[in-house]
């Protein structure tokens, strides 16, 4: 049995409307640090790790300056086509929109 990866996004990068980027980190497998720590990572990059099937979870700031784990990221289709990340499922106060901008 193949272990998949767990990445986290901690922010991220808008174009208009559209996400282009997100800061993505690989978490060790305890889930209570990095293994690599959070990079600027393109839109499509972060869309193969779901498709290779790897998690990526939310991660959102709390008033403490942690991190809190989030609702898992998937792939969404927009109507035209195009690819992009939304959460699942998503919450008031735990959308992408909540996350914090690069």
């Amino acid at each position: 049995m193949v272990e998949r990866a767990t990445y986290g996004i901690t922010a991220v990068r808008y174009a208009g409307a559209q996400i282009v980027e997100a800061m993505m980190g690989l978490i060790d497998s305890s889930q209570k640090r990095w293994d690599l720590r959070p990079a600027p990572t393109r839109l499509t990059d972060v869309v193969d790790r779901l498709v290779e099937g790897d998690t990526v979870i939310s991660l959102f700031p709390d008033g403490e300056g942690h991190l809190q784990p989030g609702p898992e990221v998937k792939v969404d289709v927009l109507p035209e086509g195009t690819e992009t990340l939304a959460l699942d499922p998503e919450a008031p106060g735990r959308t992408l929109r909540d996350l914090p901008r690069f």
